[in-house]
């Protein structure tokens, strides 16, 4: 009897273990395109992405500053700016812009990336750590903290980080942030390549 106990603590405790182990492989997922940096979520507009900063840091619309020198956008074939800047007490906050796919002449930009930076101080940089795990709770790749990524498909392994697959992720590098869907730069690259394509008539 004694010893059937004995063998019942010896599962008990192996399967609390094994529990443990696949807690500690379970990262947490989290759909970045949900995140917002400043306010400003990727798959946002031009106007909502002004707008959004605009409320964010109860600035003047004549405070976000656009690309003085827009080229053409290679989606609209129109010159259109591919970034906005807002800058305040040493914070930088830039939002990219590519062409919107499928095309939409009312929507013609689509926010891609957000960065967020403050000048580098070891104060700021665990300033910029504490608030966003307030702010977007646990990191994917814990416990590792250079850099914090936060993601859908985190990998098992926690020095890999969100690098495993092509997808939204939020990266917090010391004083740096960067919001950042991959999703709008391949849909701009695959509708290029499709305007490009020609039928062989040899």
């Amino acid at each position: 009897m004694l010893k059937q106990v004995a063998i019942f603590c010896l599962c008990a405790a192996g399967g609390a273990s094994l529990s443990a182990a696949h807690a500690a492989d379970a990262h947490r997922s989290v759909d970045a395109r949900t995140l917002d940096v400043a306010g400003v979520k990727t798959g946002m507009d031009f106007n909502e992405a002004r707008a959004a900063l605009v409320a964010h840091f109860h600035a003047a619309s004549s405070d976000i500053k656009q690309d003085p020198y827009p080229g053409e956008n290679p989606v609209t074939h129109t010159k259109l700016p591919s970034y906005v800047v807002y800058e305040k007490d040493g914070a930088k906050v830039t939002v990219h812009f590519e062409g919107r796919v499928p095309v939409d002449k009312a929507r013609p930009l689509v926010v891609s990336q957000i960065d967020y930076e403050l000048p580098w101080s070891t104060q700021n940089s665990q300033a910029m750590a504490k608030a966003a795990l307030e702010k977007y709770g646990e990191q994917s790749n814990a416990p590792n903290k250079l850099p914090m990524q936060w993601c859908v498909n985190p990998s098992r392994n926690a020095g890999m980080g969100c690098s495993v697959t092509p997808q939204a992720v939020l990266t917090l590098s010391q004083v740096h942030m960067t919001l950042t869907d991959p999703a709008w730069s391949d849909a701009r690259i695959q509708f290029i390549e499709a305007s490009h394509a020609s039928k062989p008539s040899f």
